[in-house]
């Protein structure tokens, strides 16, 4: 904790704080010089913590009115028992949702990928952010075989994948196997998804099968954990 920077330690502790209920969701935060008192900091290094959590979706500022934490209810839910694209779970929330930063491209598989889709050719990778209300909130690559992309992508790519693939290629997909994977640091392809937004990540690898069990495309999906809401249904 010592060599953290100060307005990390500071940001760290408000989220603390409203983790153990002692901020409740809605609540507004003590105003600016009352907490930079309590922390002991300039009301720079203050505003500077503060920033980072308006960023991340925790904290919200009401303009003439003071900071407030974020109501919880707000979280894109995602329950993994059921298969939903992005988009939709980002609009049931009321939060308008957009795309940027869309590539695509061809390269050669790397061996889990071969593995996964069950090719030896190379793939076509999608890769883009989703946003909600213009904000990052995730991140990822859907990799599909060459044989299955082929010309499909070579006019661009927009909306949803699940419509695109039964539009285009008259592929419905049926079910997806799905990994939750921790976010470290080793992998180029982690510390990019770092770079656009930010720590505190959850990555999903979903493998997206067809009505005849074909596996059809892998995704490594990266999500803001502040923003998204995973559950799982256990009989």
């Amino acid at each position: 904790m010592g060599k953290k920077l100060l307005y990390i330690r500071i940001k760290e502790e408000i989220e603390r704080r409203i983790n153990a209920g002692l901020i409740g969701p809605g609540e507004k935060l003590p105003s600016e010089p009352e907490l930079a008192k309590e922390f002991d900091v300039s009301r720079p290094t203050l505003r500077e913590s503060l920033k980072m959590l308006q960023r991340e979706g925790t904290l919200i500022s009401k303009n003439g009115v003071g900071t407030y934490v974020n109501d919880r209810s707000s979280l894109i839910v995602n329950p993994l028992n059921k298969l939903r694209s992005l988009g939709e779970m980002i609009k049931d929330v009321g939060f308008k949702e957009s795309e940027t930063d869309v590539k695509i491209y061809t390269r050669n598989a790397e061996p889990e990928w071969l593995e996964k889709l069950r090719t030896e050719d190379s793939v076509i990778v999608l890769e883009r952010i989703r946003t909600a209300d213009d904000h990052k909130v995730a991140f990822y690559y859907n990799i599909f075989p060459r044989e299955i992309g082929a010309e499909h992508f070579e006019d661009g790519f927009t909306g949803a994948i699940f419509d695109f693939l039964r539009v285009k290629l008259g592929i419905r997909i049926s079910y997806a196997v799905t990994e939750i994977c921790a976010v470290g640091n080793s992998e180029e392809r982690d510390r990019k998804a770092v770079e656009v937004l930010g720590d505190e990540l959850i990555l999903l690898k979903q493998l997206h099968f067809d009505e005849d069990d074909r596996p059809v495309f892998y995704s490594l999906d990266y999500l803001k954990s502040r923003v998204f809401k995973l559950f799982v249904k256990r009989d």
